[in-house]
């Protein structure tokens, strides 16, 4: 027992040294470097140099809630907007209220500082609870410019990332599978495949356990702001995706830059997603696999069928290329690598915020994400790896 709980102590100790030390170093640094590029427009988000674009938005959406009024606009005013206007359910603009509360002296460094440091150790708290022990994976995973991002915008795709993580962990306990499991969902709805997983591996009660929880969060969230907006929601979703599917990274988008028309890109993504969860059952039901190989082979699947069937994808939500990766290859090897390829890319100038249809920016993302899924459903997990990743039980 002295092992583990001294193992945790050390952690412990490191990520308060950490949270202590980086943002003093970035600050630095950031001080020193002033180029236009992820790794050093992440340190200056790290180093407290202004607001982060995302976290920006989601303050703005917390002063509304403090203020008594609605975070949403209008849905046919969303283009003249100025910036990018607050569309997740109000759970996470009631979260971030206490940084909105923020005296306005500290407001300007403190959310930015303390949300990156939160991104960060999500990425080192995921690769933990999927049980990565190889030390030389950890600064390689958070060099991926994908994560690099997420710490420069103040984005939420390594949030979206320790959520996975810990259903994965405490996939046999109905209670945290599900709890996290309706986290990811309700931050982000594209990740429902994930109660398909819970589902198809025999977690029918987690599964169900989810959808109540997601609903739950949802219902109350909206009742704390006195459901203002409500009603127009789903209306400003579908405005949100008229308006940036075809310019982000998703599926969709990929198959209009090669030509196909509107309804066509449309069926082959519903075709391909459907596709991708039939595999997650016959995955989970494999009777040639055991049981870890069964939960970790459908799983890769299910986040796989949730980023093609996205309507929109920003880069930050391939944090979650790191499930796969992390599952497959506990210890580093070449697929570790793979992401940082994309760092090749921005040098050519073909890794961009917003791609547009930019067709070499948008195949050289999917060919990315196409080999990550590719080579780890290709690989056979170790009998040590199964032992390390056996989930913890009630």
């Amino acid at each position: 027992m002295k092992t583990p709980r001294r193992r945790w102590t050390w952690l412990a100790l490191v990520a308060l040294l950490s949270a202590a030390a980086l943002p003093l170093g970035a600050r630095a640094a950031a001080r020193e470097w002033h180029n236009d590029v992820l790794w050093a427009n992440a340190l200056g988000s790290l180093g407290g140099w202004g607001v982060p674009y995302d976290l920006d938005v989601f303050l703005d959406a917390g002063d509304d809630v403090l203020a008594g009024r609605s975070p949403y606009v209008e849905p046919d005013a969303i283009e003249e907007t100025p910036g990018s206007p607050y569309v997740y359910p109000p759970v996470l603009a009631l979260a971030v209220v206490p940084l909105s509360a923020l005296p306005e002296r500290v407001a300007d460094d403190v959310p930015g500082v303390f949300f990156s440091l939160l991104l960060l150790f999500a990425i080192v708290g995921a690769l933990l609870l999927l049980d990565v022990r190889d030390w030389r994976c950890y600064p390689v995973a958070l060099l991926y410019p994908v994560n690099l991002e997420a710490v420069e915008y103040g984005a939420l795709g390594p949030v979206l990332l320790l959520l996975v993580a810990v259903a994965w962990r405490y996939r046999d306990r109905t209670g945290l599978a599900a709890t996290a499991t309706a986290g990811a969902v309700v931050l982000k709805l594209f990740l429902w495949p994930l109660v398909v997983w819970l589902a198809v591996t025999r977690r029918v009660s987690a599964a169900v356990t989810a959808v109540v929880i997601a609903g739950g969060l949802a219902l109350l969230s909206w009742a704390v702001i006195g459901f203002s907006g409500i009603t127009d929601y789903p209306r400003l979703l579908r405005k949100l995706v008229e308006l940036e599917a075809e310019n982000s990274y998703s599926a969709f988008a990929v198959l209009r830059a090669v030509g196909l028309p509107d309804l066509v890109a449309q069926a082959a993504v519903i075709a391909s997603g459907i596709a991708l969860l039939v595999l997650v059952r016959r995955a989970a039901a494999a009777p040639d696999q055991i049981e870890f190989e069964r939960d970790r082979r459908s799983l890769t699947l299910a986040v796989a069928a949730a980023l093609v069937l996205t309507p929109i994808l920003w880069l930050h939500y391939l944090s979650l290329l790191l499930v796969p990766i992390a599952l497959a290859r506990p210890r580093l090897s070449l697929l570790w690598f793979a992401p940082l390829a994309l760092t090749v890319f921005e040098w050519l100038d073909w890794y961009r915020g917003w791609p547009r249809g930019d067709g070499e920016a948008l195949a050289s993302n999917a060919a990315v994400v196409a080999l990550v899924f590719i080579v780890s459903l290709r690989g056979r997990a170790t009998a040590a790896s199964e032992r390390r990743t056996a989930p913890v039980r009630a």
